[in-house]
């Protein structure tokens, strides 16, 4: 007699898995693009795609085929994309573990100082990824560098990059000490325009709000402004990481260049 029949079916993936927090040792890549690109960067670190029934057609033909080209199972699971969804459009999602990034000592930094807004932050880091500039430390960070508010916020970026994370300035500063500082002020002394970066360097950026919990008195270094206009009081950190890192890359030629 076969007993084939009997055989218990394996619960769906989404079935175990926990709403996103801090603790968890995985996060969510919530989204069409966020999962792929986790699929092209980071595929050992991923566990699984969940793919919702309404999301549309060619979207998970790209996903199961990413997900099968890095040996991931792709299932469709409506219960657990709807229960681990923040938003109803969201039709799919990517299970990534956390990984420990550290920053390569040999290449160009950018430094965020209390970075406290998740969508700022990502942001940040597509502009980064788009002018050559990979290796991100996070100072006494206000946010979760891989929350899904941050990767979607950089549209997957996030997981071509190393972010990591320091106590302090000063560690910073004792880690990579041939750096060439240039922080960023509304009341630098060179203008963004004037300045010529040598590598390697470190974008260097305050908190995004005075008060913010973290020394904001700029490091040693060059201090640089960002020319606007006298009523607008200042930039917020996503506009002039972009101006910065399109102006450092562009005087070494990273700008339109390869993947580094």
């Amino acid at each position: 007699m076969s007993h084939g029949s009997l055989t218990a079916r394996r619960p769906p993936v989404g079935q175990g898995l926990e709403p996103y927090r801090t603790a968890l040792p995985y996060t969510y890549a919530f989204g069409h693009f966020t999962a792929l690109e986790a699929l092209r960067h980071r595929p050992a670190d991923v566990r699984a795609v969940l793919v919702h029934g309404g999301l549309e057609p060619r979207w998970r033909l790209e996903l199961e085929s990413a997900a099968g080209t890095a040996g991931v199972p792709c299932e469709q699971d409506d219960a657990g994309v709807t229960r681990l969804r923040r938003n109803a459009q969201v039709g799919c999602l990517a299970v990534v573990r956390k990984a420990t990034d550290t920053v390569r000592p040999e290449r160009d930094h950018a430094v965020l100082v209390a970075a406290s807004q998740a969508g700022n932050v990502g942001s940040a880091l597509r502009s980064l990824a788009a002018f050559g500039i990979d290796d991100v430390v996070l100072v006494s960070p206000k946010v979760d560098a891989w929350s899904p508010h941050v990767l979607r916020a950089s549209v997957g970026m996030r997981f071509a990059m190393r972010c990591q994370v320091v106590a302090s300035p000063a560690a910073y500063l004792a880690a990579h000490p041939d750096h060439r500082v240039y922080s960023f002020s509304a009341y630098g002394d060179a203008e963004l325009a004037s300045v010529e970066f040598g590598s390697p360097f470190a974008l260097w950026f305050g908190p995004e709000w005075p008060g913010a919990g973290a020394p904001d008195e700029p490091p040693p270094g060059t201090s640089v402004r960002i020319a606007s206009r006298p009523h607008v009081e200042s930039l917020n950190l996503a506009v002039a990481v972009s101006l910065a890192a399109y102006a450092a890359g562009r005087g070494k030629g990273a700008v339109g260049g390869e993947e580094r």
